[in-house]
């Protein structure tokens, strides 16, 4: 039996990793949160229109909130492809440098 997640520990504007499914290791930014699922976004495959529906305890958090994702969730404006696009390439930029 899978291990439930602390649901509380998840924000929208978060980048997430995939940890189970075809889609393991790869990245998205969590849209919105129901229940115990996560809708993820990448901006190419799964859009932000059509947002991947994913089970909390399949996907490990990074601790990462993008600030200009977060703000526009948070007033609701509209979120584009290439807003989600460049804060994933900005993480995993930001991941590279510091990693070494």
């Amino acid at each position: 039996m899978a291990k439930k997640k602390d649901m509380n520990r998840f924000r929208p504007g978060q980048m997430a990793m995939s940890d189970a499914g075809h889609d393991r290791g790869k990245l998205y930014v969590i849209l919105k949160i129901e229940g115990e699922y996560l809708f993820l976004a990448d901006g190419k495959v799964r859009t932000v229109e059509k947002p991947k529906k994913k089970n909390a305890c399949h996907v490990c958090r990074m601790n990462y909130i993008d600030p200009e994702i977060n703000d526009r969730l948070n007033k609701k404006c509209s979120l584009s492809n290439e807003d989600v696009l460049k804060a994933i390439q900005f993480y995993e930029t930001r991941c590279k440098v510091i990693g070494g």
